[in-house]
């Protein structure tokens, strides 16, 4: 009896010290190996943008020279950079180091294939960008910019921000 007693015992303390190895393991190899901490985020929504408390204000749009663009969805906002916390995703860490401060984003259905791209010719307005993000070095857009609307099943257009 007490040896099956210890044998029990025995088999469930190696379950809990392989469960907290794993986790542990688990987390060094996941978040930890990502460092997703040291990278500056933007959301693609607004209320997400508004959970963090980085939001900023919405931006004017119009939609110019359009086709085939039945139930596409677009709002511009402007927000602050941020990062995520050192232990979670969840955390908002405001980003203070950055020369440009805000970005420059918009919220859009994602069930369709298009493709947003800012005008090479209007990234020059901006601060600083990336193939499709802006970033600003104060919250408002100091001119009018254009994104390129591409689909995969023959939309186009041109989004006028301001």
């Amino acid at each position: 009896m007490k040896k099956g007693l210890l044998i029990f015992i025995g088999i469930i303390t190696c379950i809990v010290i392989l469960y907290y190895a794993f986790g542990i393991f688990s987390s060094s190899v996941g978040w930890y190996c990502y460092k997703k901490w040291r990278y500056r985020f933007g959301t693609d929504v607004i209320s997400e943008s508004k959970k963090r408390k980085v939001f900023v204000r919405e931006l004017n749009y119009k939609i110019i020279d359009s086709a085939n663009l039945k139930g596409f969805y677009f709002k511009p906002y402007i927000e602050k950079g941020f990062r995520y916390g050192y232990h979670s995703m969840e955390d908002t860490r405001i980003d203070k180091s950055s020369h440009y401060s805000y970005n420059l984003s918009y919220e859009r259905n994602m069930k369709d294939s298009i493709v947003l791209n800012i005008f090479p010719e209007d990234k020059k307005k901006l601060d600083s960008s990336d193939i499709v993000w802006g970033y600003l070095k104060q919250p408002y857009l100091k001119d009018t910019i254009r994104i390129e609307i591409e689909g995969m099943g023959k939309q186009k257009g041109i989004i006028k921000i301001w």
